[in-house]
């Protein structure tokens, strides 16, 4: 069956910490414990991956129309199927895919607080007009929003920590890839568009029915402003 996804906070224990003579704390845990692959990519155990995020780094300042494209050959697939579920070695894992987007995001903005925001460009519009949307979006600041909808809130995204599992964009691609009723659709998408906002342009209300969070933007701030980024996927 499918696995129903459940963010969880990681239990802190007094016993993976000691104090020096100085009173300072000493951090007792394994680096495996405290670097995740995509945080650190030097750890020569994988020195395919390791080229791949250092090349994906080095592409990013070759940007030139205002939007962060990326190529990860792993996330393009048959959307007949969905290649995150089943249990046999083709299966594609949710980590395999999120750990490039926390690079990037960490490399472009890594003294900024940020909203992140993933969505299915083709649940909007078709391949042919992606495009001209994603524009679009860069020029109103997100996506179209539909006055006739009565909300309180602007977007639903999360605060990028990726430090923490569900605050990393792995969160979003499980719930999209892994939980239903999502999980079961066909065609099925991928979130090939993210949006990248500026943490202090939003405040957080209710509205939010899973591990994202309901924004809305402050009094005073420009919608277009705020809208930091736009990376798009393959």
């Amino acid at each position: 069956m499918y696995e129903r996804y459940q963010p969880h906070f990681e239990n802190e224990s007094h016993k993976d910490f000691e104090y020096d003579e100085s009173g300072a704390e000493v951090d007792l845990r394994q680096e495996a414990e405290v670097f995740l692959d995509h945080e650190r990519v030097d750890n020569g155990r994988d020195s395919d991956i390791k080229t791949q995020l250092v090349k994906l780094r080095e592409s990013l300042s070759e940007d030139s129309d205002g939007i962060i494209h990326l190529t990860i050959p792993a996330y393009s697939y048959d959307f007949s199927e969905n290649p995150f579920v089943g249990l046999g070695r083709d299966r594609t894992k949710t980590y395999e895919i999120s750990r490039y987007i926390d690079v990037v995001f960490l490399h472009r903005f890594m003294y900024q607080d940020i909203i992140v925001c993933g969505l299915q460009s083709r649940q909007f519009v078709d391949e042919g007009s992606r495009a001209s949307f994603v524009k679009k979006m860069r020029e109103t600041g997100g996506i179209p929003i539909d006055t006739r909808e009565h909300r309180s809130f602007d977007i639903l995204g999360m605060e990028f920590c990726p430090y923490v599992e569900y605050h990393s964009t792995d969160a979003f691609f499980k719930l999209y890839h892994t939980v239903m009723p999502r999980v079961a659709d066909r065609p099925h998408y991928p979130l090939d568009v993210w949006l990248i906002f500026d943490a202090n342009a939003y405040q957080e209300v209710e509205g939010a029915s899973d591990f994202r969070r309901a924004f809305c933007l402050k009094s005073g701030y420009d919608r277009r402003a705020s809208l930091l980024d736009i990376a798009q996927i393959n």
